[in-house]
Order: C-alpha cells, then structure tokens, then sequence
C-alpha cells in the first residue's frame, strides 16, 4: 500500500518538474543558433511551467 502512494508521489514530481525541465531544454535547443535561454530566464520558465503544472493536477484532481 505505501508502496503504491509513494510511486504515486514520485510520478507527480516527475510530471511537475519534469515537464518545465523539458519544455527548457527544448526552448534552447531551438534558439541555440542565437545562444538559446539566459539560466536566468531558464530557471523563472522552470518555476513558472512548474506552477501551471501542478495546478492542472490539483485541477484534475478536483474533478474526480
């Protein structure tokens, strides 16, 4: 049982956190050509994409 609320913890910081992260990297492999993302900017898109994404999960959580 503690197993299965664990693995569930671990995915939802994955989705959260992982998304942003991604979304971040793609960001400067697109814009590489004009010296992508400052890490200033990187880390307030991480924050900012981290925030919407665990709002829509709370969001689909509410809904069930």
């Amino acid at each position: 049982m503690l197993f299965d609320v664990d693995g569930k913890v671990w995915i939802t910081l994955l989705i959260v956190l992982g998304c942003p992260v991604l979304v971040v990297a793609l960001l400067n492999v697109l814009l590489r050509n004009r010296g992508g993302i400052s890490p200033g900017w990187g880390g307030v898109l991480v924050v900012l994409l981290a925030g919407v994404m665990a709002v829509l999960l709370i969001l689909d959580k509410i809904r069930l």
